[in-house]
């Protein structure tokens, strides 16, 4: 029996704003679940940047 592993990864993308409290307000809110670390990209952030990202945090 295969067991299907769900992980959520808050990202964002911003002209001037860090992650801030988006990050931990949606794991709070859920209360269950198996929540990374987020991360914060510029409003011109190109898709593989966010590849990267994931690449690097072993997604």
């Amino acid at each position: 029996m295969m067991k299907l592993l769900m992980v959520n990864l808050p990202f964002a993308t911003s002209t001037s704003s860090d992650l801030g409290e988006s990050g931990n307000l949606p794991a709070e809110m859920a209360g269950t679940g198996n929540w990374e670390e987020g991360q914060r990209f510029s409003s011109s952030a190109t898709s593989s940047e966010v590849a990267e990202w994931l690449t690097e945090i072993g997604y």
